[in-house]
């Protein structure tokens, strides 16, 4: 590696290292532990998003979102020292279950965002994955800058696309580049999870540029092996961390952050990749979510078959106005935007007209 390129990048580490270790508001955990309840903020912001979606202006529904998605951001990023992640949420569980009996406050501390996020999941559907989740936020952002070039291709079936070939093999460079940066002082174990996760991720954006239409469906079984991958290690004892793990907490890992950055670049090729193929939490939602009393219902007499709400959707959970919720993020972009109202919000227990 070029002398020059090797300074600029040690500069580059220091200012991410600086701040990340500067990057929360507060200068250590706060919980009821240590006589505050400031992370009890994130439990009341996960439970108030079960209620937003329903309650805002349905034509301003989408900026509400996009609000509560930059809230859950800062909330994550900037308060919050319970969550390392969407690997972090399995572990915490299973530590805060380990804690049940012997320190109760500690399995509280550790077991309150999962149990909650799970809790809203069965009562009000996969409105974390849409509304609040900051990793499947940072995607949304950065692939709105690609919108229509996305619309277009999921117009053409996702066909093989140059500018998307090139865009992959940019991605490839620039994680050979940080890893051998990486390699230099640092060796891998298994807390680096997240730079294997992004290989692999990596590796699916080249399946997915020829197959993605033909291996989608299939594809996204990865997020169950993902699941008890991750659950397996946590059992064996393994703190595993994920990406987006380096602004979690203050501590700086740049495994997690070169993961991020992987994870960040590639939903710029195909929207939210990381929430449709391998994210564990996803599974767990989505599991979550078949039980939930809040779904989205499809009336077939009122759809004329427009295509509009599959060509919104930006994780492909809709097929003829009908919603596949182990998919839905419960966005309900699909909803706004149906001319003849044919998808609902639909609630179970409110009683049959």
């Amino acid at each position: 590696m070029p002398h020059h390129f090797k300074i600029m990048l040690d500069h580059l580490a220091s200012l991410v290292e600086y701040v990340s270790s500067h990057v929360k508001l507060v200068d250590k955990v706060l919980s009821g532990m240590s006589g505050s309840y400031i992370e009890l903020l994130t439990l009341l912001a996960i439970g108030l998003l079960a209620v937003i979606p329903v309650i805002v202006p349905a034509k301003r529904r989408q900026l509400f979102r996009h609000m509560t998605q930059l809230f859950g951001i800062i909330i994550f990023v900037f308060i919050t020292y319970t969550c390392m992640g969407v690997f972090g949420m399995v572990w915490n569980f299973f530590r805060g279950l380990w804690e049940i009996g012997r320190e109760n406050i500690l399995a509280l501390y550790f077991c309150s965002v999962p149990v909650t996020i799970m809790a809203t999941a069965m009562i009000f559907g996969p409105t974390f994955c849409g509304w609040m989740c900051p990793t499947g936020a940072l995607q949304e952002f950065t692939g709105l800058l690609f919108k229509g070039w996305h619309r277009k291709r999921r117009a053409d079936s996702w066909r093989f696309s140059w500018a998307a070939f090139s865009g992959v093999i940019l991605i490839l460079l620039i994680f050979f580049v940080g890893m051998l940066h990486l390699t230099a002082t640092r060796i891998f174990y298994f807390d680096d999870f997240g730079i294997y996760w992004s290989e692999i991720l990596i590796i699916l954006l080249f399946c997915l540029l020829w197959r993605m239409k033909e291996w989608d469906t299939s594809l996204r079984r990865l997020r169950i092996l993902s699941f008890f991958v991750i659950v397996l290690a946590t059992v064996a004892g393994l703190r595993v961390t994920s990406p987006v793990h380096f602004v979690f907490t203050k501590v700086y890992d740049p495994a997690s952050l070169l993961a991020t950055v992987v994870v960040v670049l590639s939903a710029l090729i195909v929207p939210n990749i990381w929430c449709r193929y391998l994210c564990p939490w996803r599974e767990a939602i989505g599991w979550a979510a078949k039980y939930s009393t809040r779904t989205l219902t499809h009336d077939d007499d009122l759809c004329n078959h427009c295509g509009t709400c599959e060509e919104q959707c930006r994780v492909d959970a809709v097929s003829q106005g009908v919603v596949n919720m182990r998919e839905c993020h419960m966005c309900m972009r699909c909803v706004d935007v149906c001319p003849t109202g044919c998808i609902r919000v639909t609630d179970k227990w409110e009683p049959e007209k």
